[in-house]
């Protein structure tokens, strides 16, 4: 884990659109108090239970949001990718972060101190209406992952952590879909070995390509078939 503070918010193209609506100032106030920092594959950049003193706004790389249970059985909730933004749920209850943040693969965040990103919710009404916006849809996002591992077997289940990974996380890089096959079982609430054997068969299907390091989908009207009939 390194840090650097040479990334400008008011200049930066990797900046959450929340900030959008922000006012010169208020940029600069973010800027001044947020810490720029890169972190290898595989570390943690959140801990589940550790207090939340800082909110973060992704700016490279990919990382996963997990819950962390026993038996070492975690939860994938979501990847996150430049430029999205973390700090909910326990922002405005008791500060807790209530999931783990992990980098999937080199990544940087800037992390903000949640008493100044507080402040300008406060002060400026779009800001804090486009907050509320994005918790809502983030609410709405897990409602409908947790209807679908709970009511869908593992074809469905497969089909839409697929869709949902080219669709809104790999699209910027050619689709090409590259977690392991741990991630993708928690992903989708399977073992391991049930993921490698449904890819395979989704292979020899011509539904997705596997090559080395990543893997493809090539017939996404099947694969939404698929995930219907699951």
């Amino acid at each position: 884990m390194d840090c650097f503070n040479e990334i400008n918010c008011i200049t930066c193209s990797m900046k959450s659109p929340l900030f959008n609506v922000l006012t010169q100032a208020e940029l600069e106030l973010i800027n001044c108090n947020k810490r720029h920092v890169i972190f290898k594959k595989g570390e943690v950049i959140v801990k589940q239970g550790a207090p939340m003193s800082h909110v973060i706004s992704f700016t490279s790389g990919i990382a996963k949001v997990y819950i962390e249970s026993s038996g070492d059985r975690n939860l994938v909730l979501q990847f996150i990718k430049p430029t999205n933004f973390l700090g909910a749920p326990g922002i405005f209850a008791d500060q807790i972060h209530y999931s783990t943040v992990a980098a999937v693969e080199q990544s940087s965040v800037c992390f903000i101190d949640i008493n100044i990103f507080k402040k300008v919710i406060r002060e400026n009404g779009k800001f804090a209406e486009s907050f509320m916006e994005l918790i809502s849809w983030n609410g709405i996002f897990n409602y409908e992952r947790f209807n679908c591992l709970t009511h869908k077997n593992i074809h469905g289940r497969l089909a839409d952590s697929l869709i949902y990974l080219h669709e809104k996380i790999f699209n910027d890089r050619d689709y090409k879909i590259s977690i392991s096959r741990q991630d993708m079982a928690e992903l989708t609430g399977m073992s391991k070995d049930s993921v490698i054997r449904t890819l395979k068969e989704l292979h020899e299907d011509n539904v997705i390509d596997i090559e080395k390091g990543y893997l493809q989908v090539i017939d996404m009207d099947k694969l939404r078939k698929i995930s219907v009939l699951g």
